[in-house]
């Protein structure tokens, strides 16, 4: 696994993926304390844009502790943050990373979040050298899915009840895509 310094600024077609700032933790509040947005991530809704801020922080963090990388999602044409994606955990040892993503629920189906992840997955596999990508889902959420199968990642199994938020236990399933894979579908 290869890991270089400074944070990577990334480009699509529509997007702009950079660092997070202090100033995205209004909006990303906005995400982030709707139910709608955090309903199948492993999080509670925010109450109050401090933990906005502690969130970007953390994210943030990650980079510079060479454990994942996390990027705020600006759209080209009119500068607008419409999310977050990246990877929330690298495991250097097996060169494996874990994605996540999330938008504001204005900006669902619209193909922002496939178009936003093959620049993530391109990152991944060719920049930082790993040969696996990892996805935990929550078996409802078939947006999410549907975003992952697109992007050629195979379920491989269920873990039952798996995490416990909002005072309940989940399952999840577990989607991975392998850089042999990758290189195929290119």
């Amino acid at each position: 696994m290869r890991i270089r310094p400074g944070f990577p600024k990334l480009s699509t077609e529509r997007l702009i993926l950079r660092k997070m700032t202090s100033k995205d933790a209004e909006t990303l509040f906005k995400f982030w304390s709707d139910d709608e947005v955090t309903k199948y991530m492993n999080m509670n809704s925010f109450v109050n844009i401090e933990q906005a801020t502690y969130m970007i922080n953390f994210l943030n963090n990650l980079f510079k502790n060479k454990e994942g990388i996390r990027w705020a999602l600006i759209r080209k044409e009119d500068n607008t943050l419409i999310g977050t994606c990246g990877f929330n955990t690298w495991v250097k040892r097996s060169s494996r990373g874990e994605i996540g993503y999330e938008l504001g629920h204005e900006y669902w189906g619209k193909g922002y979040a496939t178009e936003a992840l093959k620049e993530v997955i391109r990152f991944g596999f060719k920049e930082t050298l790993l040969n696996r990508i990892e996805a935990y889902v929550v078996p409802e959420a078939s947006r999410s899915v549907n975003v992952l199968e697109k992007l050629g990642f195979r379920k491989e199994g269920t873990l039952r009840e798996y995490g416990y938020w909002n005072n309940r236990y989940w399952s999840e399933h577990i989607y991975a895509l392998l850089r042999k894979e990758w290189k195929q579908l290119k």
